[in-house]
């Protein structure tokens, strides 16, 4: 009686099992179309875009990479979040006398759900002091990046920290 049984808990174990290892998956999923690397090409010419507008020293179109909720870390600063914050650091960095700040993308990783990415580079800051004197700071950042429901990609989460 007791081995019957235990031979019974095996068997439907056993069957439990075997129909979990042989779910088919969610045919969304299973057919939904890797836009990867299209997802990739896209914010990779927004970052390039992104630093041509820091370049130019465009506090708008530097804003308009981020999303509306995002979040900045700045290097040995506070947490910013918001545009409305996020504006007033972008205001006082360009500002700034000198040739600014430019960045270059290393390398964007987008997730299979094509929902969010990440991209990793470098920046150069550089700006002019007294006698126009220029310091060049250059250090590395990472961008976590969010799909809108547009189809447009942009900034979520911000971080960056010098070299030195």
């Amino acid at each position: 009686m007791i081995r019957s049984r235990v031979m019974l808990v095996l068997i439907v174990a056993a069957v439990m099992f075997a129909a979990a290892c042989s779910r088919t998956p969610n045919p969304q999923v299973a057919q939904a179309p890797d836009t990867r690397a299209a997802d990739e090409a896209a914010i990779r010419a927004a970052s390039a875009a992104w630093s041509q507008a820091a370049q130019a020293k465009d506090i708008d179109k530097a804003l308009s990479f981020y999303a509306d909720d995002a979040l900045e870390f700045a290097d040995k600063g506070p947490l910013v979040s918001g545009k409305d914050n996020l504006r007033q650091g972008w205001q006082k960095m360009l500002a700034l006398p000198g040739p600014g700040l430019s960045f270059t993308t290393t390398a964007v990783q987008v997730a299979r759900s094509g929902e969010m990415a990440y991209e990793y580079g470098t920046y150069d800051f550089a700006t002019a002091g007294k006698k126009n004197k220029v310091t060049d700071q250059k250090g590395k950042y990472v961008v976590v990046w969010k799909k809108q429901a547009d189809g447009s990609w942009k900034a979520a989460i911000d971080i960056d920290n010098a070299d030195q």
